[in-house]
C-alpha cells in the first residue's frame, strides 16, 4: 500500500495528502471524457484510490479531457525544474502550476473554476517528490482570466498569489515568460506528476513535445482553437494524453504554454492544446495581476 504523501508548510504545519489519480498515455487507450475535478481523493487508502480511478472512467462529459496525464515520462531532477509546483486542493495534488514571480504562479483556469476559494487551495514546491522535502505555500488571491470560457476553454489561465514569498528556497525559482513566436516543430517539454496505469509516481516526470502549426491544430480541433492557443504532439521522450492540467509547456527555456486539454481517446493522437502565454490577451492579464 502506498504511503500518504506528507507535506511540510512554510509555517511548519504538517499536512497529509494523497496524490490525485492521474491517468496518462503514450499511444495507448486513455479513459474517455475524464475531468480532473471529477476524481475525489478524500480517502487516504489504496482502496479509495482505485475506486476513484474506476469511477472516473465512467464519467461522460465531453470529447476532450482536462485530466493531468504524463505517461511514460522520465524522472525529473527538481534542480532542473524548480519553477514547477503542484496546486493542492483540499490537501490533494490536483493540477500543475509554474512560478512566474516570487509571489505568483500561473495555472489553468479550469483547475480553480468555478469556486476559486483560497482556503481550499495551496501550492506545494521545492521537491520532485510529493511525499517528502517540499513546502506548502498558502494563497492570498486567485484570479481567473476574465474572458475564460469553460465551454470553449478559451483563455484557460489563472494567477495564484501566495501569502509568503517563494524566494530564498533552494529548489524554487521563477521561469521567464515566452516573448516570441515559437515555430512549429520546435522541441519543447512538459513536466508534472502523472499516472502510468500501474502506479502513481511520487517523483516529478517530464516528457518532450513538438509544437505543431495553428492550421494543423485547428484541423484536429475544428472550432476549438484560437490565436491564444499553442499545440503540440508527441516528442522523443514519453507523451501526454492531455498533460498535467495547469502545468508548463517550456520552449527554449521559457514558459510558452499552460496545459489546457487534449484528445480522447488518446490513441487518436490529436494535438494537445495549451493556453499561449505570449498571446496579447493572456500576456496583458499576467502583467495586470502579476506585475511582469
Amino acid at each position: 500500500m502506498r504511503a500518504s504523501p506528507q507535506y511540510h508548510s512554510c509555517c511548519s504545519i504538517k499536512m497529509v495528502s494523497l496524490v490525485k489519480v492521474l491517468c496518462a498515455v503514450v499511444l495507448v487507450s486513455c479513459p474517455s471524457h475524464v475531468f480532473a475535478s471529477d476524481i475525489n481523493m478524500k480517502n487516504h487508502t489504496e482502496k479509495a484510490i482505485q475506486k476513484a480511478f474506476t469511477t472516473s472512467l465512467q464519467l461522460e462529459t465531453s470529447n476532450y479531457s482536462h485530466s493531468g496525464r504524463i505517461f511514460n515520462g522520465k524522472n525529473a531532477n527538481i534542480a532542473s525544474y524548480r519553477y514547477v509546483v503542484c496546486l493542492l486542493e483540499n490537501k490533494s495534488c490536483e493540477c500543475g502550476a509554474s512560478v512566474i514571480t516570487y509571489y505568483h504562479a500561473l495555472t489553468a483556469a479550469h483547475c480553480v473554476y468555478p469556486n476559486p476559494n483560497i482556503s481550499k487551495f495551496a501550492l506545494y514546491g521545492g521537491s520532485a517528490s510529493l511525499s517528502k522535502g517540499g513546502i506548502v505555500f498558502y494563497l492570498s488571491k486567485i484570479v481567473i482570466h476574465p474572458l475564460y470560457n469553460p465551454k470553449t476553454n478559451y483563455y484557460d489561465v489563472a494567477i495564484l498569489q501566495v501569502k509568503k514569498s517563494l524566494e530564498g528556497y533552494k529548489n524554487i525559482a521563477r521561469i521567464p515568460l515566452q516573448d516570441a513566436e515559437v515555430p512549429s516543430n520546435t522541441l519543447c517539454y512538459v513536466a508534472g506528476w502523472g499516472y502510468n496505469l500501474k502506479t502513481n509516481p511520487d517523483n516529478l516526470q517530464y516528457a518532450t513535445q513538438l509544437t505543431v502549426s495553428q492550421q494543423q491544430c485547428s484541423a484536429a480541433w475544428p472550432g476549438s482553437i484560437m490565436s491564444a492557443n499553442i499545440c503540440t504532439k508527441q516528442g522523443t521522450d514519453g507523451d501526454l494524453c492531455n498533460g498535467d492540467s495547469g502545468g508548463p509547456l517550456v520552449c527554449k527555456g521559457k514558459l510558452t504554454g499552460v496545459i489546457s486539454f487534449g484528445g480522447i481517446p488518446c490513441d487518436s493522437s490529436p494535438p494537445t492544446v495549451f493556453a499561449k502565454v505570449s498571446a496579447p490577451t493572456i500576456r496583458s492579464f499576467i502583467k495586470t495581476y502579476a506585475g511582469i
